[in-house]
């Protein structure tokens, strides 16, 4: 007897189709395309962008940036995998991502005796100086 892996729900399709799929699904449940946003990778932006599958009415450039389907693009990366934000999160399209925190600077420990004082520095050493060479 051999017991087989249940199937996926549905194959993944290119770039355009899985968010229309999300944008159509976002509709459906109420959420306006306005307050939608698709955050894209970069290789799903540029197969967007290059897909002949896609109307050239389907996407729209202007100074909001890039829209499908009359929703935002945002496409700086940024994510691991292309979601569509509905508008209920705490993500603000444009806003530059907050950088990581700062790493503390490495401090260099200072040696002391085992009472707890500091240890005398060793005097610096004195350059040999060479005489001159004389000439007879």
């Amino acid at each position: 007897m051999s017991t087989q892996a249940p199937k996926p729900a549905r194959r993944r399709g290119s770039a355009a189709e899985e968010a229309r799929y999300a944008i159509e699904q976002a509709e459906a449940d109420g959420v306006s395309r306005e307050d939608m946003t698709l955050r894209m990778t970069l290789r799903d932006a540029s197969e967007l962008k290059r897909d002949p599958k896609v109307a050239v009415a389907d996407i729209t450039f202007g100074e909001g940036g890039m829209r499908y389907l009359g929703v935002a693009v945002d496409q700086g990366g940024g994510v691991t995998q292309s979601i569509l934000d509905r508008g209920d999160t705490g993500y603000v399209r444009g806003a530059a991502p907050e950088p990581p925190p700062a790493k503390p600077k490495a401090v260099r420990k200072k040696a002391v005796n085992a009472d707890g004082t500091p240890k005398a520095r060793a005097p610096a050493k004195a350059k040999a100086v060479k005489a001159p060479a004389t000439v007879e």
